[in-house]
């Protein structure tokens, strides 16, 4: 019951296979990273959410494609530059949750075989990220393998 309830969950266990990751980085340089790679070429990623959760601020920002050249571009999240303190109708409205990419139960697929990697582009930030995710077969699978 509890993986009906919750279509992220659902999506992860009943629909696929899930792969989401907690990690941590220091940005050093606007250097990328691999974050998910996929296990073979006809399985394709589904982001459902990207969680920022900064410990070191500095403006900039991460942004998460599909190939390390940078192109495939799905989503940018804004690094802050220091601690957000809401204020006013802000405050009233939950105004300090954690910058987030939600692209729902379904999540966001990439290409068949494309590995999910992230650009930094500021230099002495630090973060945690939560990434939801989960994989499935891009197409016809044969009998007796693990494709």
């Amino acid at each position: 019951m509890a993986a009906s309830s919750d279509g992220y969950l659902f999506y992860r266990t009943a629909a696929g296979k899930d792969v989401s990751v907690t990690t941590s980085f220091v940005a050093t340089g606007a250097t990328g990273v691999t974050l998910i790679t996929v296990t073979g070429s006809t399985r394709r990623l589904n982001i459902q959410r990207i969680t920022l959760a900064p410990t070191t601020f500095a403006a900039g920002n991460l942004t998460f494609g599909e190939v390390s050249s940078g192109s495939g571009v799905f989503g940018v999240l804004a690094q802050p530059a220091a601690v957000y303190t809401p204020t006013g109708a802000a405050l009233q409205y939950g105004g300090n949750q954690l910058p987030c990419i939600d692209f729902g139960p379904k999540g966001w697929p990439l290409a068949a075989g494309a590995n999910l990697f992230m650009v930094r582009s500021a230099t002495g930030s630090a973060a945690g990220l939560i990434i939801e995710a989960y994989e499935t077969t891009s197409g016809a699978v044969a009998m007796g393998t693990t494709n």
